[in-house]
């Protein structure tokens, strides 16, 4: 079975060299954080730029600059009630990002957990480009849908913990709406991310013929997480998100056109003749309807990839599925049932059958090398970040990222397929 990934681009930054921590008194182990922050965080966005890299260097990556940049944001134990020396630190450093429905114009905020939310989610972001980048590859195995489905997963839990942050430490109003630290983006970044997954359960249901009653419960789970993330995106303003939401609304309706064909088949299997024909018909409407938004989709302006959904396999191969089990019920029902088509379409019976969750990200406890005698090494009185208005005007160069295939026309747009 195939199927196609829509994919934002990067969030970009600005180099940080951290020199806005003044370090008052001679101390190694300070400037050594210092450099060490600068270089792991360097060496962390070279490897986001290409999903090609190996998941465990990245992962290793990652959890070596939380470890550090949580001493600016936590600081250590108390001790000799000196609390004010992990609360400056924490707003020393001006971090500034892009956004990714928001163009290239960054925006500044001196707030270290700014940086965190903004460098998880795009390592969440990297895994979901990691599982389209493989799905790319033809005659995709098990193993590798495996990983597509598991590197997915990973990537809905940690736009959850990036939430959390957001939610917890930076509040509202920090940063413009419909930036990457809205709760409304992170939740419809962590459902399309479960539905995505949700995709190789549907495509593995398929392939290894599983009870249409199977089929028809995952795909009716696809269709609904698609959906709840794009309600998500609703109150978005529709210049910004309309290319987004057209790729969901698309899936949603590929989604339940899939539940309502072998929810036909099933009911004819149970010589429910008429009802299959309407469950069937109606999956016809849906897939109709897909149609329609594949060619919105590709006629839209908007963040995201460039692509023709409506040519690739995951779209046509389907309607030859519905077209070809609702000739059969109609055969059928000339010559042996005579059953009359209902005027209501059956409904769909919902399940938790196979239904994709969220891996639990664990963000790293403080490296052991923020000690209280390091924190007190950094000048913390009147330590106020200078901002100007250039900072949050500021136009940003895109990470150059390697080019996903599943975006690439080159191909013929013919996606991949899940065996």
């Amino acid at each position: 079975m195939a199927y196609w990934f829509h994919r934002h681009p990067l969030k970009a930054t600005k180099v940080q060299n951290f020199d806005a921590l003044k370090i008052i008194s001679k101390s190694v182990p300070a400037s050594k954080i210092c450099s060490d922050l600068r270089l792991t965080r360097a060496k962390l966005l070279q490897l986001l730029a290409d999903p090609r890299n190996n998941s465990q260097v990245v992962e290793q990556t990652m959890l070596e600059y939380l470890e550090l940049l949580l001493g600016l944001c936590e600081g250590v134990a108390q001790q000799d009630n000196n609390s004010d020396v992990e609360a400056k630190l924490r707003k020393v450093e001006v971090f500034t990002w892009t956004h990714t429905i928001c163009g290239s114009v960054g925006q500044a905020l001196p707030d270290s957990y700014y940086e965190l939310v903004s460098i998880i989610t795009d390592f969440a972001l990297w895994y979901t480009k990691k599982a389209s980048f493989i799905s790319s590859n033809e005659g995709l195995s098990e193993d590798e849908a495996k990983d597509v489905f598991r590197y997915l997963r990973q990537a809905a839990g940690i736009f959850l913990k990036a939430k959390s942050y957001s939610e917890s430490k930076l509040g509202a109003g920090l940063l413009e709406k419909h930036s990457d630290v809205d709760p409304r983006i992170l939740d419809a970044y962590h459902l399309q991310s479960l539905a995505e997954a949700q995709e190789v359960t549907v495509a593995r249901a398929v392939e290894l013929k599983h009870k249409a009653t199977t089929v028809t419960a995952v795909a009716l789970g696809t269709s609904s997480l698609f959906k709840s993330a794009d309600e998500c995106l609703r109150s978005i303003e529709q210049t910004k998100a309309a290319k987004w939401r057209k790729y969901l609304q698309l899936k949603k309706n590929i989604y339940l056109a899939y539940a309502h064909a072998f929810k036909g088949e099933s009911l004819l299997s149970e010589d429910k003749c008429g009802d299959a024909i309407k469950s069937l018909q109606e999956a016809e409407k849906c897939y109709a309807m897909a149609s329609i938004l594949c060619k919105e989709y590709a006629s839209v302006k908007g963040p995201g990839s460039s692509a023709r959904p409506g040519e690739h396999q995951f779209f046509l191969r389907l309607g030859p599925i519905i077209k070809m089990k609702l000739e059969k019920a109609n055969h059928e029902n000339g010559f042996i049932y005579h059953q009359k088509v209902p005027s209501e379409v059956p409904e769909l019976e919902t399940t938790e059958i196979g239904m994709a969750s969220p891996v639990e990200y664990i963000v790293p406890p403080i490296s052991t090398r923020w000690k209280h005698e390091v924190l007190t090494a950094f000048q913390t009185q009147e330590n106020k970040p200078h901002m100007t208005n250039k900072d949050n005007k500021e136009i940003i160069e895109p990470i150059k990222e390697v080019k996903d295939p599943n975006t690439s026309s080159s191909k013929g747009e013919t996606g991949c397929i899940v065996s």
